[in-house]
């Protein structure tokens, strides 16, 4: 039987020109190596399967060879080359510093070091996850790797840079090694496909690039698996079963639902997601990703910034021209906060079925007339006395449990309290009576004046007046939640005045220092979007008021406070003469 070499060591770079996606270090030590500038400790740090050790054993290599040539490639006949490649070279030493992390270790590595090498020119130390060694062990290596003998050469490799000491970063020229894009790795997979006889679909290669997350070594080692499980032809469908990967296409299929107003199509589909076995915080994630990627779409600019295949990415184009810019940013904003509060939801699939049903009220795109969105109905209360005010605000429609009659002639503020208004029931930040009660014109805020509803002349849509209780409570529930996060400035914030009610849709809040100006500013934005949905008031505005302190102690300085002082106790005056003492 013949004997199996993964992919990872079987195509393992042997030159510099061969190492993926760290062109900014190989460049950099090919010029060393020609102008001889090499130095004699080296520090590779950067994520997993990246080509740290593999930089330097391709480094230990070149310098080592006797016949180099002019591409610094390396001949492969000289003893040195010979030995490197039968895996007994006597000039370059590795050392797994996770094993070998005391202080007697590295006394027998400098032990070594003293001893010139036979064959060749350098001697090369090569010590993966340095930064395992004790700090003992550290202290020990500092002299050796400052002064290390003519021939010695160090070349330290780790993950967690933030765990090396000072004193040995600064003994060393560090080079980062960065995350290797999704293209690159596609791209090398596909040449390692070819050169096996592989039939790989592009998409396939993509997908696990993406799984990868940058480190190539990672990406071989899925490569092979999916090869032993689908033979010569790699398919997408493949990987997907194997990888257990949510398919794109039911991303794509949910966003055509929203964009029509078919909330039931989207919750089809978010229904055939869970029965096929995924989390529906996965999905929550997956869909905040793939819309992102029609953000990043709509603008030729950023269309780079898509790590997709090109196929992929001719669908994301073409669905980004197709869907409105604030669909897509008000589905960001919900599936973020369905993202902070799915894990501690109680009924986390209705938490993200509300976030479907949001999203999928909006106003019918362009050339899709009525698209598919239910239109709320009217509201029976709709008609006005002829004697009413015209600027008096409509009522909101009662409940079905409610009494039904005429037209109300329109009441004060204070009658709107709604006093038979159930208790709002926590359900991870949504509330189901809000989108019985509101009109999805509401919802949607403000639209361009060619869609519904928006016409000049058209009715304004129906909305809330503010009630005080309602907002005391919403606007407490928010500190509280504030609080849970972690945030204890900000809630300290918030609970430090209660908002006022300035208008129909005005709310203030007073602030006394520059602190909470600060914080007010950034949360600002979220606390607004939080009472307009919570309190169904699309139209609600919220002021922050600063108001200077005042009745503050005096502030005096250190000549004021020995005056003070010098009055009670003369003495102190003798006492600064003596001692030609300076107040500044």
């Amino acid at each position: 039987m013949e004997r199996f070499v993964v992919s990872a060591r079987k195509y393992r770079p042997a030159t510099f020109d061969t190492v993926v996606g760290q062109e900014h270090v190989t460049g950099t030590l090919k010029n060393a190596i020609r102008n001889h500038h090499v130095a004699q400790a080296f520090l590779f740090t950067g994520p997993r399967g990246v080509g740290k050790t593999t930089c330097a054993r391709i480094l230990a290599r070149t310098i080592n060879c006797e016949n180099l040539h002019d591409d610094l490639t390396t001949c492969g006949i000289c003893p040195s080359c010979k030995t490197f490649e039968e895996g007994h070279s006597l000039n370059i030493f590795e050392l797994d510093a996770a094993s070998n992390n005391s202080v007697e270790d590295i006394r027998n590595l400098i032990q070594q070091v003293q001893i010139a090498p036979q064959v060749g020119t350098r001697k090369v130390y090569i010590i993966d996850e340095v930064h395992m060694l004790s700090s003992a062990a550290f202290n020990a290596f500092l002299k050796t790797l400052e002064e290390p003998p003519s021939y010695a050469i160090f070349i330290l490799a780790t993950t967690e840079k933030h765990k090396i000491l000072p004193t040995i970063l600064s003994r060393c020229q560090v080079f980062d090694f960065r995350r290797i894009t999704v293209g690159d790795i596609a791209k090398h997979l596909a040449v390692i496909a070819e050169k096996e006889g592989i039939k790989a679909e592009a998409q396939a290669l993509h997908t696990i690039a993406q799984k990868a997350d940058g480190g190539l070594r990672d990406a071989l080692s899925i490569f092979d698996q999916l090869v032993s499980f689908s033979g010569d032809s790699l398919t997408y469908a493949d990987v997907l079963k194997n990888l257990n990967v949510l398919d794109q296409e039911h991303y794509f299929q949910v966003t055509d639902h929203l964009l029509r107003g078919d909330a039931a199509s989207a919750l089809l589909v978010f229904n055939e997601v869970l029965f096929q076995g995924f989390d529906g915080h996965l999905f929550a994630a997956g869909l905040a990703r793939h819309l992102r990627d029609l953000l990043v779409g709509q603008d030729p600019r950023t269309i780079p910034l898509l790590e997709v295949s090109e196929d992929l990415g001719a669908r994301y184009a073409t669905q980004a021209k197709a869907i409105p810019r604030n669909l897509i940013v008000r589905g960001l904003d919900r599936l973020a906060q369905v993202d902070s509060q799915y894990k501690t939801s109680k009924e986390p699939r209705l938490l993200m079925e509300l976030a479907l049903i949001q999203l999928a009220q909006q106003p019918p795109a362009q050339g899709m007339p009525n698209g598919g969105t239910v239109a709320a109905p009217e509201p029976a209360v709709e008609k006005k006395s002829p004697d009413a005010a015209p600027a008096a605000p409509r009522q909101p429609m009662p409940a079905a449990t409610d009494r039904v009659g005429p037209a109300p002639v329109p009441q004060p503020v204070q009658h709107t309290a709604e006093p038979a208004r159930p208790i709002r029931r926590s359900t991870g930040g949504v509330s189901i009576r809000q989108h019985l009660e509101v009109p999805a014109e509401t919802i949607a805020g403000p639209g361009p004046l060619d869609q519904p509803g928006n016409e000049p002349g058209a009715k304004p849509a129906q909305t809330r007046e503010l009630n005080l209780a309602l907002l005391l409570k919403t606007w407490g529930d928010y500190a509280k939640a504030r609080k849970q996060e972690g945030k204890s400035s900000l809630h300290a914030t918030l609970v430090a005045n209660d908002p006022a009610i300035a208008g129909p849709q005005a709310v203030t809040f007073t602030i006394v220092n520059k602190v909470q100006e600060n914080y007010m500013r950034e949360e600002k934005p979220v606390l607004l979007g939080h009472l307009r949905r919570e309190m169904g008031i699309p139209g609600l505005e919220l002021e922050v008021v600063k108001q200077e302190a005042k009745d503050l102690k005096p502030r005096f300085t250190a000549k004021d406070r020995f005056n003070i002082m010098a009055e009670k106790n003369p003495e102190l005056l003798k006492l600064r003469e003596d001692l030609d003492l300076d107040l500044g």
